[in-house]
C-alpha cells in the first residue's frame, strides 16, 4: 500500500516568517506557486498564499478608506486628487513592511509520511484544498498536491475504481 511518503514531493520550496509580502509576491510570481509552507529554524509554523496577500491588501484597503471618510467628516479633504494618492500612500507603505508572519495561516493541515494515500485523497477532499504538507515531529519533509495523485492514476500507478 502506497504512504505519503511514497508520493510526497521532498524538500519543497519554503519561505521564512520574516520574508516581506514584497518579496513574497516576486517569489510566487517567479516560482509560479500560488503559496508556501512557513518555515523558521527548521520547523513548519503556518502556510502563506497569495489569496493571504489578497486578503491582507483588501483590509489594508478598507483602513484607508475607514481613515478617507474620517479625514472627510473632520474637514482635512482639500477636495483635490493629492488626498486620494495620500490613502493610495498610506496603504502601499503598510504593505511593504508587512512580513509573512503577519498574514500566514499558523493552523496547518497536515499529515504524517506514514499516512495512507486513501486518507491523503480525503483530506484532500473533505477540507477543499489542493496541497497538503507532510510533516514528522514538526519538521517538513513534503508536499503532497492534488495533481500528484491525478499523475499516479495516469501512470498506472495508482487505481482509480
Amino acid at each position: 500500500m502506497l504512504t505519503a511518503r511514497d508520493i510526497m514531493q521532498t524538500k519543497p520550496r519554503s519561505v521564512s516568517p520574516e520574508m516581506t509580502l514584497p518579496e513574497l509576491q516576486r517569489t510566487l510570481i517567479s516560482a509560479r506557486m500560488s503559496g508556501f509552507p512557513v518555515v523558521q529554524n527548521g520547523r513548519l509554523v503556518g502556510v502563506v498564499s497569495r489569496s493571504d496577500v489578497v486578503r491582507q491588501l483588501t483590509v489594508e484597503h478598507s483602513l484607508g478608506e475607514m481613515r478617507s471618510s474620517y479625514q472627510r467628516e473632520a474637514g482635512v479633504e482639500n477636495g483635490d486628487e493629492s488626498f486620494l494618492a495620500n490613502v493610495a500612500q498610506h496603504v502601499g507603505s503598510r504593505m511593504e513592511k508587512l512580513r509573512v508572519e503577519d498574514v500566514m495561516t499558523s493552523s496547518v493541515l497536515s499529515l504524517p509520511p506514514d499516512a495512507p494515500l486513501q486518507q491523503v485523497a480525503r483530506m484532500l477532499v473533505d477540507n477543499r484544498i489542493h496541497r497538503l504538507l507532510v510533516v514528522e515531529e514538526g519538521k517538513l519533509l513534503g508536499l503532497i498536491s492534488s495533481t500528484d495523485l491525478v499523475r499516479l492514476v495516469a501512470e498506472g500507478r495508482l487505481e482509480a475504481h
